[in-house]
């Protein structure tokens, strides 16, 4: 056992870089430009904001069972193959009709298959790499920057034809899948009998409470996820300038990538994740007051500091704080909490509001959201430590 961790320690992670880098690259292409794309086949933001938030809703339910399998499997590899492929066929599925059922029922199989992917492989590398001298951040750097290139390159590429973001997604897949095939292998702990259920995860209370306070953010996000293209767009800007948009955004991660543990080791989860807060309600007021192209071109920077901070937080402190079992349950049910009911509410909620009053007074509405959050959740967190203190 002591010389197989060795030999890992030693062995540079390379799958886990390649693999990180090619799933965000399909994820930057889907996510930027198929709002765009629905909006050229003719429907309204609350139309846009219903197709996308399918997947989230999908997601509540596919994750929790891909990581229930996913920590009973033999090997958590083999899940992530299976999701991987299918997901890729799914999405090249889209571009055969734009039918509203049609793109809804895809909608609907590929959320399926794709939801599950990002917790599931963190849960893979983050117990690979446990035992290890690598890092998670440097891994994760490289979906930072393969999400960023794709963003500003498809805007490249679509912008003659905005279907060909389904044939580049679908080859972006099946090279993800060929390197999950590299993966060294991580088991499934409950594969040896030894079964916990899913709902083990919401006994430590601490995560409830980071769940609950990520949730507003994170929907805020969703808002922004699934309607900045199209407020961007209205406001003058092209697939090429949008692209460098979410390029800024992305590349601008990689502060935190780079220097997120030692951050996280200084401040602690819970100020790391507050100090993220504080950004979102800069960012989305600025976006509810700005109105030049360029100037929202710098506010990306920002990006940076938010959604990656949440992300990389939440997965590592699942990973040290729930026991080898439920690894990847704890993973899916953070992603459930945390990207999938906040993407229902921020695309669903957020369409048909937007509709009313406009996407720029939403975004504004959302920095009020997010600083009424950090004062009650930060008074409860002060309660709660008062309380232990105490005793």
């Amino acid at each position: 056992m002591i010389l197989d961790n060795l030999k890992r320690s030693e062995r540079y992670p390379f799958s886990f870089i390649l693999f990180y880098s090619l799933f965000y690259m399909g994820l930057a292409v889907f996510g930027v430009f198929m709002p765009v794309y629905l909006e050229g086949l003719g429907y309204d933001n609350t139309d846009i904001g219903t197709f996308l938030s399918i997947s989230s809703f999908v997601g509540l339910f596919a994750q929790p069972i891909w990581g229930v399998i996913s920590d009973r499997a033999k090997s958590k590899n083999n899940v992530l193959k299976m999701l991987v492929l299918f997901s890729s066929i799914a999405i090249f599925m889209f571009h055969l009709s734009g039918n509203y059922y049609y793109i809804f029922a895809v909608m609907v199989v590929y959320a399926f298959f794709q939801t599950p992917i990002t917790p599931i492989g963190d849960a893979i590398t983050l117990e690979y790499i446990t035992d290890t001298k690598w890092k998670y951040g440097p891994i994760r750097l490289a979906g930072a920057l393969g999400y960023a290139v794709m963003a500003f390159i498809g805007g490249a590429l679509t912008r003659k034809n905005i279907n060909a973001i389904f044939f580049i997604c679908f080859v972006i897949g099946i090279m993800s899948l060929i390197t999950v095939f590299r993966m060294p292998t991580v088991k499934g702990h409950q594969s040896d009998g030894n079964k916990l259920s899913i709902l083990e995860v919401f006994k430590n209370s601490e995560l409830v409470l980071l769940m609950g306070f990520t949730l507003v953010i994170h929907t805020t996000m969703g808002f922004y996820n699934t309607f900045f293209p199209i407020y961007y767009k209205n406001m003058g800007a092209d697939n090429t300038i949008l692209g460098l948009a979410v390029f800024i955004g992305s590349a601008s991660e990689i502060i935190f990538l780079v220097f997120g543990d030692r951050i996280i080791k200084r401040l602690g989860i819970k100020f790391t994740l507050f100090g993220a807060a504080v950004v979102a309600v800069v960012r989305w007021a600025s976006l509810g007051l700005i109105n030049n192209i360029f100037a929202v071109l710098a506010l990306q920077i920002l990006h940076g500091f938010i959604f990656i901070v949440l992300a990389y937080s939440m997965a590592t402190y699942i990973n040290n704080e729930m026991p080898p079992e439920l690894k990847a349950s704890g993973q899916t049910v953070n992603s459930v909490i945390g990207l999938g009911i906040s993407r229902i509410i921020g695309s669903t909620g957020g369409g048909v509001i937007s509709d009313l009053i406009g996407i720029r007074q939403v975004f504004f509405l959302n920095s009020v959201i997010v600083l009424a959050s950090i004062v009650i959740f930060g008074a409860i967190f002060l309660v709660r430590r008062q309380k232990i203190t105490g005793q």
